[in-house]
């Protein structure tokens, strides 16, 4: 396949004519800039709209612009507030509700336009979606808002309360800037170790553009769940929102939680019945971006695992827009790739109605350090047991490898990229501070669809820390691949509200949030669980001493203590799927 969009499946039917910078007013007097893609023959079209932070004519958009106008739809692509050609301050996440809405009041006013009016985007173009639904444009008939969160505190910046320092620093930068910083020389400038470890965090953005950017402090300072996220957040706002949604997210990438979560909000809120039950998800063994083969890192799930994206929105908007009976509302509404089988599966419901959720439990005799140690993983609770410690040590954190990772064009450009995806756990698993807990050959094969969650009993010489956990899928050769990943900073783990402090030395509970995945954990494989208390450059090291993770600069090293007992069984919970 080649970088660009693949030699598309429909048929062209137009040529196509390019509208540049029309001027597009907003309430309070800016002027937005909006590029419009449509074809040549005159006439009213039905309009897919996209806003974006990234320039308007990237020519990735006017790759995806010239196929919808080529198809009979005008295409309008608007730089966001303050970006590039659009007026006024850009500050992110905040605005985008506003500023689409009038914006679709202008386009339902165009010599162009129809009266038929979708919205479509990835990641940012995604988030304006979410934060325009809830205000009940009329005018919008459908959207399709790809590989994005309901929650910008939970889902974007604070994963389990860590810092999501990759993605919010590049972010911050890239949003500042008028250029591109994914190319190579970012790794010079930003994607580098020497850039990631600097310290205090609240200073990154002076450090890399020569100034202060408000956005990227106030996401450091507003290091809880409060108004702040609130204000800005879908959750809590589905029931505003009456109009069909067709999601597209990837296991890989770090919001298929999130996806499910919407897709669950948006099948029993919004205030119609038509709403509620015209919302579709596909979810396939991608990553963040568009999807351009059937490999993703390491993996080749085979050739059924690709699909052309732009096909899929086709059949949504000929659907809404054109009212083509194509069929795509007569499937059911979610469509999952399972991963091992590789196979594509329908469903009707979210989480599966056959679920059953089975704790996996960690069992060693004290030693288990790295791949080499005694750790063990099996459905048998524990009795008694020695427990496990390591040496968490913010100088030398366990490296970001593979995983739920979003800054896809950002990471390849980087001094060490974290590449998103299966990549192969044997390096890290024989480190020393990772307690690795691996369980005997499969007698059958055991499917895992569905939310995961780690229940881990564990406690800290150190006021503040973090703790991190992989599902890993151990082959019979050996090779180690991430299924799932996630982490918890232990101040948050009873309120992210309300942080509370480590009692130094005391076991505690925590319960730790995973991403969603659908995984064929075939015979003779092993199930494995990695253990340990950093993921770095894509967290922000804990630096262990309880200070405020803006402006900290105090390293401490903390012993980490993982208990696995009858008193503190410690456990993997896997949504697994009955097979006959």
């Amino acid at each position: 396949m080649s970088a660009g969009l693949p030699i598309p499946l429909s048929p062209k039917e137009h040529n196509v004519r390019f509208l540049y910078d029309l001027k597009t007013p907003m309430r309070d007097g800016v002027n937005l800039s909006t590029d419009v893609f449509l074809p040549s023959t005159p006439g009213k079209w039905p309009v897919i709209l996209l806003r974006t932070p990234y320039q308007s004519l990237w020519s990735r958009w006017i790759q995806h612009a010239i196929f919808w106008a080529e198809r009979g739809y005008a295409f309008a692509i608007q730089d966001c507030r303050g970006k590039f050609e659009s007026e006024g301050e850009f500050y992110a996440y905040t605005d985008d509700g506003q500023d689409s809405y009038d914006t679709i009041d202008w386009i339902h006013a165009q010599p162009w336009c129809n009266g038929k009016i979708g919205t479509w985007g990835r990641s940012y173009g995604g988030l304006y979606q979410w934060q325009l639904g809830p205000l009940q444009n009329p005018n919008v008939d459908c959207m399709a808002a790809h590989v994005i969160s309901d929650d910008f505190f939970r889902d974007n910046h604070y994963i389990g309360g860590a810092f999501q320092l990759t993605l919010s620093i590049m972010a911050a930068i890239c949003f500042s800037v008028n250029v591109d910083i994914t190319q190579t020389g970012s790794a010079q400038l930003y994607n580098n170790k020497r850039f990631m470890r600097q310290l205090p965090l609240i200073d990154m953005d002076v450090n890399a553009i020569g100034r202060e950017i408000p956005f990227w402090r106030d996401w450091l300072m507003h290091d809880r769940y409060d108004d702040y996220w609130e204000r800005i957040n879908t959750t809590g706002k589905h029931h505003l929102i009456d109009v069909p949604v067709f999601q597209q997210c990837g296991w890989y990438d770090a919001y298929p939680s999130s996806t499910f979560r919407h897709w669950e909000a948006m099948t029993t809120q919004p205030p119609s019945e038509k709403t509620r039950k015209s919302q579709k998800v596909l979810m396939g063994p991608w990553s963040h971006s568009i999807p351009a083969s059937s490999k993703l890192a390491e993996i080749d799930f085979g050739p059924n695992a690709y699909r052309f994206i732009a096909e899929e929105d086709k059949r949504w908007y000929d659907y809404w827009l054109k009212g083509e009976e194509n069929g795509v509302m007569d499937e059911p509404p979610i469509e999952i790739f399972v991963m091992g089988e590789n196979v594509w599966r329908h469903e009707n419901q979210w989480p599966l109605p056959n679920t059953q959720l089975t704790p996996w439990y960690l069992h060693s005799n004290g030693k288990a350090n790295s791949s080499f140690g005694d750790g063990t993983l099996s459905m048998e609770p524990p009795a008694s047991e020695p427990f496990d410690r390591f040496r968490y040590d913010p100088e030398n954190p366990v490296p970001s490898v593979g995983g739920n990772n979003s800054t896809n064009d950002w990471s390849q450009s980087a001094e060490e990229p974290i590449i998103p995806g299966p990549m192969d756990q044997r390096t890290i698993g024989r480190r020393d501070d990772v307690l690795v807990y691996t369980s005997a050959p499969l007698e059958r094969d055991v499917e895992v669809t569905g939310y995961l969650e780690m229940v881990l009993y564990a406690a800290s010489s150190a006021k503040d820390t973090d703790f991190t956990v992989k599902l890993i899928d151990v082959f019979p050769d050996g090779y180690a691949m991430n299924v799932s990943e996630g982490i918890l900073r232990a101040r948050y783990r009873n309120d992210d509200s309300n942080p509370e402090l480590l009692e130094p030395g005391e076991a505690t509970k925590m319960n730790i949030r995973m991403y969603a995945t659908s995984m064929l954990f075939r015979k003779g494989h092993r199930i494995r669980v990695d253990i340990s208390s950093s993921s770095f450059p894509r967290f922000s090291r804990n630096l262990n001493n309880g200070e405020p993770v803006a402006t900290s600069t105090r390293i401490e090293v903390a012993e980490q203590t993982v208990l696995h007992s009858s008193d503190y069984p410690s456990h993997i919970l896997l949504p697994v799927i009955p097979r006959e």
